[in-house]
């Protein structure tokens, strides 16, 4: 069969070779889950045989939906983010969605035209790790009550929001650090323009209040959130005539990339020096000395968010929803945890 006889295969001709009814078809290319499974298989193997191709344009047009879901993060190379997209990917398939992934890099520019693409598509809805200002999204305040739309990990006004506690990791990482004996703790990667990074520091600086710890300005640093910028960030800090004896890195991307900076210095991270991340990365328990860390929950978040879009296209009208997550402390060997109680206790 050519291509065009394939492209004028009906749903009618698939109902006749399967003998069912042309809803029972229609119902399977769907994926209702009513139909029995004998059935089901017995449409898709006419299916196949026939050479049907779903033309899923078309039923958009014909239903008003499109069944496809927009994704638009801001940094598509951050293991943290690549987890919540396959949470994500996977609970949308589930609900028979499929997801279309766009990457600003951080660019608002691109974050304006992916978000104007994904609407005109049309995209039943939009899930979103906005940029560091999220400025096309500000400049429409009232997109959540016109457009069905949810934002990851950054807080944005008037739309439905999944994040975590980060003031509240951060207060763990810093009351873990006092407990094994740091006094002395930097904060690397504070970054203003960030919300995130801002909840961090107010948690880091409750926790000094909490524990009446000295406050330094001079041990909060704000570097790139990558790998370099927690390698040289280390370095600065370091070389001050007070160094700091443990270090919470904004990310784990951060202290991997600090961790290296103490080895290129010949300190040892959790022997001369302790490091904390935020996320759990997968690299976080596989790296040498493992990482201890702020775990985010990466896939609750992406499950929860998919979760909150889904009611959100099926309840247009109702009030704005926010979930906020409580991060937990995982503790490995770039503390210091081991060798410092052994210390306390020798």
């Amino acid at each position: 069969m050519d291509e065009f006889q394939k492209s004028r295969i009906t749903l009618l001709d698939i109902a006749a070779d399967a003998d069912v009814s042309r809803s029972t078809v229609s119902l399977v290319i769907r994926n209702v889950p009513s139909v029995a499974e004998t059935t089901r298989k017995r449409v898709l193997r006419s299916i196949k045989k026939l050479g049907y191709v779903y033309h899923r344009g078309a039923a958009s047009l014909r239903r008003q939906h499109s069944h496809a879901v927009g994704l638009i993060v801001s940094d598509i190379t951050n293991p943290f983010f690549a987890e919540i997209i396959v949470a994500i990917e996977e609970r949308l398939a589930e609900a028979g969605f499929v997801t279309l992934l766009g990457n600003t890099s951080e660019d608002r520019s691109k974050e304006e035209r992916l978000l104007r693409t994904m609407q005109e598509f049309p995209a039943d809805g939009i899930l979103i790790c906005p940029t560091l200002h999220g400025e096309p999204l500000k400049r429409t305040p009232n997109l959540g009550e016109v457009f069905p739309i949810v934002a990851i990990a950054r807080r944005v006004p008037g739309i439905d929001y999944v994040g975590i506690d980060n003031a509240q990791g951060a207060l763990l990482a810093i009351e873990h650090l006092y407990r094994i004996g740091h006094r002395r703790i930097a904060f690397l990667g504070a970054n203003p323009n960030l919300l995130a990074a801002g909840d961090r520091l107010k948690g880091y600086q409750q926790a000094f209040s909490q524990l009446q710890l000295k406050f330094d300005p001079l041990l909060v640093l704000s570097t790139d959130l990558n790998r370099r910028g927690g390698f040289d960030g280390v370095q600065k800090l370091m070389k001050a005539k007070s160094p700091p004896s443990a270090v919470l890195c904004f990310n784990d991307v951060v202290a991997l990339g600090a961790m290296e900076g103490l080895q290129r210095l010949g300190r040892k991270p959790g022997i001369d020096v302790g490091i904390v991340g935020f996320n759990n990365i997968p690299d976080a328990a596989q790296c040498v000395p493992g990482l201890t860390t702020i775990d985010n929950s990466p896939r609750q978040l992406g499950e929860s968010a998919a979760e909150l879009l889904l009611k959100r296209i099926e309840q247009r009208a109702a009030p704005i929803r926010t979930l906020v997550l409580q991060p937990q402390l995982v503790v490995r060997e770039s503390c210091g945890a081991n060798s410092r109680e052994a210390k306390n206790t020798g």
